[in-house]
């Protein structure tokens, strides 16, 4: 079944990809989810060790990760002080500790020691009745102390595909180690900090803890004899409840055995799926199946926030609710939409119009997708959807131009400083030093994979899909001005 789209904005579709060609991937404006910075938690990872396997080691670590201390595990000299996570720990320090899901960053303690001043009582000599003796007397005493027994430590919101909210503490950084702050949004996967011992801790290890959006009554002994008041971010983590973490990144942690590491397949998948836009079964992408309206539809609605009916805002939406957020953003024509099959597969010229017509409309929130080198992208697009002589024809004249742009700038750098030195030598002073000019990025042109694209009536497979998104989101702020320019350069047929 062919796409119906509105009648008023019925642009062609090579039009449409010519218009685009001239500024995807171009230099990324500023963040697309600055002006709402809640990334859909896709696929997790575990946050130290392997991501698949926090047992195994990471590339370039020693060895994997054991539990050294078992969630709700009781301490204390009484046993009364219960462990709200659970440690991991490979027997040292400095490993790299990596966010389990994308997320926003709600607190971010990076020097957790607070100075605190004591009263201490103390015996001073005194000499009374000519003879010597001692008092009592009180003096402050300055003092270093832990704010928490967590130590340095992390916080993460993320939101889960079903619209409900889950938090990550990640306890006990290392100091100077913290690379986020208050605000961040952060990938599944990026480094938060390192491993190490500050706070409540005996050895070096990480505390790991996962909280659901339900209260719980009670303090957490983590703030107990704190030196300063919690702050609002502590005290209303604490009243969360607490969940396991292991049994629950057991759950979470999605291991695609149909995706062939090192493959542009695995690459664009593993990433649409740690945004939340693509999800395969368990164990199963099925990166070359074509896709459905269903799956692409709700990625769309994913990948750009679009609103979804209120009945359903908090489920995962069904097909007929898709649909109906499509119609509202005026993406799918109202009369047409009720025709749409979740089943029927989207061809690739019905996606590549979808996606524009989204980003008419706004710029797509991904974190994991938007981090793909943009030379990969357009290498990858181009070879996929024009064939590999035009992405090696693309490459070569990108090549070429960045080479003959770095010659030029080498060019007028030496002229610069020959003038510098000529004009320091009259003066009879030091020239003033030019740097040196750098390479510039190797970026093709992918206008020959857009026509292509938009000319074919193939099917679009799951892992196309990722990869066209993964384009989307370079395109530009300026992306309306620069379509309607790019419109006007384009000749119309009689």
């Amino acid at each position: 079944m062919q796409l119906m789209i509105p009648r008023k904005r019925a642009w062609s579709t090579c039009v449409l990809a010519l218009a685009v060609a001239a500024f995807l991937l171009a230099t990324p404006p500023s963040p697309a989810w600055a002006d709402d910075p809640a990334p859909i938690a896709g696929a997790f990872v575990y946050p130290v060790g392997d991501e698949f396997d926090y047992a195994k080691p990471r590339v370039g670590e020693g060895s994997g990760f054991y539990v050294s201390s078992e969630y709700l595990a009781t301490r204390g000299k009484r046993r009364k002080r219960i462990h709200r996570g659970v440690d991991l720990s490979n027997g040292r320090g400095g490993a790299e500790v990596r966010a389990i899901a994308s997320g926003v960053v709600v607190v971010a303690d990076a020097n957790a020691r607070v100075k605190v001043r004591r009263r201490q009582t103390v015996k001073v000599p005194v000499e009374v009745d000519g003879k010597k003796t001692t008092k009592s007397v009180v003096k402050m005493r300055s003092t270093w102390k832990w704010r928490t027994g967590w130590g340095n430590y992390v916080v993460v919101r993320h939101t889960l595909p079903s619209g409900e909210a889950i938090y990550s503490l990640y306890g006990h950084l290392a100091s100077k180690s913290v690379k986020v702050k208050k605000g961040d949004v952060v990938s599944a996967g990026e480094p938060l900090g390192k491993v190490g011992r500050t706070g409540r801790a005996t050895s070096s290890h990480l505390h790991l803890e996962i909280r659901k959006s339900l209260p719980v009554d009670g303090e957490d002994e983590n703030l107990e004899e704190a030196d300063e008041p919690p702050a609002p971010e502590e005290k209303s983590f604490i009243r969360l409840a607490t969940l396991d973490p292991l049994p629950f990144l057991n759950e979470h942690v999605v291991r695609y055995g149909d995706l062939e590491p090192g493959t542009w397949q695995a690459r664009y998948a593993s990433a649409a799926a740690r945004d939340g836009i693509m999800a395969g079964d368990r164990n199963k992408f099925d990166p070359d199946e074509a896709i459905t309206r269903a799956d692409y539809y709700r990625a769309l609605i994913t990948a750009f926030h679009l609103a979804m009916p209120l009945a359903e805002a908090q489920e995962t939406p069904s097909f007929a609710t898709s649909v109906e957020a499509l119609v509202n953003a005026g993406i799918l024509d109202e009369e047409q939409g009720g025709r749409q099959r979740a089943g029927d597969t989207v061809r690739r010229a019905d996606a590549l119009e979808l996606l524009l017509r989204c980003l008419d409309r706004s710029s797509p929130r991904t974190r994991a997708l938007s981090a793909i080198e943009r030379e990969a992208v357009a290498v990858d697009f181009i070879r996929q959807f024009a064939g590999e002589d035009l992405a090696g024809k693309a490459l070569e004249d990108a090549t070429a131009k960045a080479n003959a742009d770095f010659e030029a700038r080498k060019k007028a750098a030496n002229a610069e400083r020959a003038r510098l030195a000529k004009a320091a030598k009259k003066k009879g002073k030091k020239p003033r030093r030019v740097p040196a000019p750098k390479m510039g990025p190797v970026l093709p042109d992918i206008d020959p994979g857009l026509e292509a694209l938009a000319q074919s009536k193939q099917k679009l497979t799951r892992a196309e899909s990722c990869l066209l998104f993964a384009s989307a989101t370079r395109l530009g702020a300026e992306r309306v001005s620069t379509l309607e320019r790019a419109i006007a350069r384009v000749p119309t047929s009689g």
